[in-house]
């Protein structure tokens, strides 16, 4: 199967295009950095041409609600009419568990504008597969970079069901390449096990004694972006349910996905 993958820099993105690769799938792994650009458009049209599948997984750290909207809102409607305009059969969209819900985006611009994304597709004339991923290991770096001063992490209260962005990949490869979609269709992955931050930051700094490189001595969290991230709302009630612990991965369980 001929399948563009948008945002193949990032990491699912760099993730998923490899295990299609393994799959025996031709994979275009396309970014702004080879001259596609989904906010503006520019490339769109020649990059998808001819792809039969095209996978969103683009990406922007954006903290404020109507930059976050306006970017995701516009790459979610320029890539769905490129798709359309290219002859492919389909979108599928690497979206966020729980963004969708009002406690949740009203908290936290970032999940505004996924919520927007999610919607863009659900209104494009072509079929779309929106998959809703809970945080990932692998973020925990950039969660307590974002949050640390020195030996001191106030990490926001997020209640999740975290996984391997690997093994996200992994369950994403298979609603990307299925043949029996017709319409539209969500999804939902996540981990085992449930905690906060803190808590994922705290197993991971045990486990190896620093985290992105900072050795942090106090780690804890406040309810600062809201009850519905404190309380859970970024957990899928349902859903697929990976069986990678946290502890496994750790462990090395996880390198190979």
């Amino acid at each position: 199967m001929d399948i563009a993958v948008l945002g193949s820099t990032g990491t699912i993105g760099r993730s998923l295009s490899g295990k299609l690769e393994e799959s025996g799938h031709t994979v275009r792994r396309l970014s702004r950095s080879a001259g596609v650009d989904a906010r503006s458009g520019r490339g769109l049209d020649a990059a998808l041409e001819g792809a039969e599948v095209v996978v969103d997984a683009v990406n922007v750290q954006a903290i404020r609600g109507d930059r976050a909207v306006s970017f995701f809102t516009r790459a979610a409607q320029n890539i769905a009419r490129s798709a359309e305009r290219a002859g492919a059969r389909r979108v599928v969209c690497v979206s966020i568990a729980g963004a969708a819900r009002p406690e949740v985006r009203g908290a936290f611009g970032y999940y505004r504008g996924k919520a927007a994304q999610e919607r863009a597709y659900q209104d494009a004339r072509i079929p779309a597969t929106i998959i809703r991923s809970t945080q990932w290991f692998e973020l925990a770096e950039q969660m307590a970079a974002q949050a640390s001063i020195g030996p001191l992490a106030v990490l926001p209260t997020m209640r999740m069901a975290p996984l391997s962005a690997h093994r996200a990949a992994r369950h994403i490869v298979p609603e990307v390449v299925r043949e029996d979609v017709a319409g539209d269709r969500i999804l939902a992955i996540r981990g085992p096990e449930e905690m906060t931050t803190a808590q994922l930051v705290r197993r991971i700094l045990a486990a190896r004694g620093e985290i992105g490189g900072r050795r942090l001595r106090v780690v804890t969290e406040l309810p600062y972006l809201g009850r519905g991230l404190a309380g859970g709302g970024l957990i899928p009630r349902d859903g697929i349910v990976d069986d990678l612990t946290l502890g496994a991965w750790l462990d090395g369980g996880g390198a190979a996905g």
